[in-house]
């Protein structure tokens, strides 16, 4: 058991409901300089909560059982595919040698993007541990919203979009044409569970969107259609150019740096301490995160300098 302390500042509140998301695999590579995969499962020990002025916090995860698991793996599984397929694409057309960043890694967010900003861990004098390069993936899919002719879908730009685990897709609608931003990985996984079904013999009734299974509209099912776009040039793009550097910052080390504010410096943040009966302290129950994804959800007044949060995490997550 090797365990990592981290801490992180809760911005300040009156009133109302605020949600926030930590991502433990990426506060993990910044802490340790290596990358932590996100695709695991990771365990928190317990921390502490302190606010004096009398907020709650209630702490959330991914549901852990088999069909998130599964869900995301039929995610991870889809990005291999698609990368492998393209790279043997361009292989194949004498096209310059493609090689996915050093650092490449399958990272998804916890849920749809409305109202939720990522925390960021820090050290003793509130300063943002040093960041790299963290980027969420990108698949690509063609986009068979209107035309099926001669066995293949046609007529469409590519799209591209990001993944998270739980909620609905995010998209906008232009016609018949969907273009999603992020695609939710459980209802995906929900959607193609259908048993497939051929399209309609009519071609009318084919190139209507309200005619084809809900297993042809899923995004994830369609990454792997062909279709006569511009998906391999996309999905190259983003071999190219996703997580080139890594997740740390290259050229700042934490304790290296003096704050000039107070002279403190870059220590890692072990606990809080308060001899006052008023200061709010509370103990975290443990819990385990599916991919290291956290949702903190501050409800009431936090005061104009908000809360404190420690967490002691395992450092080596279980890949599932």
């Amino acid at each position: 058991m090797v365990v990592t302390r981290l801490y992180f500042e809760i911005p300040g509140q009156t009133s109302g409901t605020t949600h926030y998301t930590i991502d433990l695999a990426r506060e993990l590579s910044k802490f340790h300089r290596r990358l932590v995969r996100q695709k695991q499962l990771f365990t928190v020990y317990g921390g502490l909560y302190q606010d004096a002025t009398g907020s709650n916090a209630y702490i959330a995860t991914a549901p852990h059982y088999w069909v998130t698991k599964r869900a995301i793996n039929r995610g991870f599984k889809a990005w291999k595919k698609q990368i492998s397929e393209a790279m043997t694409n361009v292989a194949d057309s004498d096209s310059s040698p493609v090689r996915s960043g050093k650092w490449s890694d399958f990272k998804v967010h916890l849920s749809p993007s409305v109202s939720t900003d990522y925390l960021e861990a820090k050290d003793a004098a509130l300063n943002d541990l040093p960041n790299g390069e963290w980027n969420y993936t990108t698949v690509t899919r063609p986009r068979p919203d209107n035309e099926f002719q001669d066995g293949q879908w046609s007529g469409q730009d590519s799209d591209q979009f990001e993944m998270h685990i739980v909620g609905p897709h995010e998209k906008t609608m232009q016609g018949n044409n969907r273009n999603y931003s992020r695609v939710g990985l459980i209802k995906s996984w929900l959607d193609s569970r259908p048993i497939p079904m051929d399209l309609p013999d009519d071609d009318n009734d084919a190139g209507n969107p309200n005619n084809i299974p809900e297993q042809m509209i899923d995004p994830l099912y369609q990454m792997f259609l062909k279709g006569d776009t511009d998906e391999d040039v996309k999905i190259i793009e983003s071999i190219n150019t996703e997580n080139d550097f890594p997740p740390y910052d290259s050229d700042l080390v934490w304790g290296n740096g003096v704050d000039s504010t107070n002279g403190q410096t870059n220590l890692q943040m072990q606990c809080i301490v308060s001899p006052d009966d008023n200061t709010g302290v509370a103990s975290v129950a443990g819990f385990q995160a599916l991919c290291g994804l956290v949702r903190i959800t501050i409800t009431g007044n936090s005061g104009e300098n908000g809360a404190a949060l420690i967490l002691d995490v395992e450092s080596n997550g279980v890949s599932f």
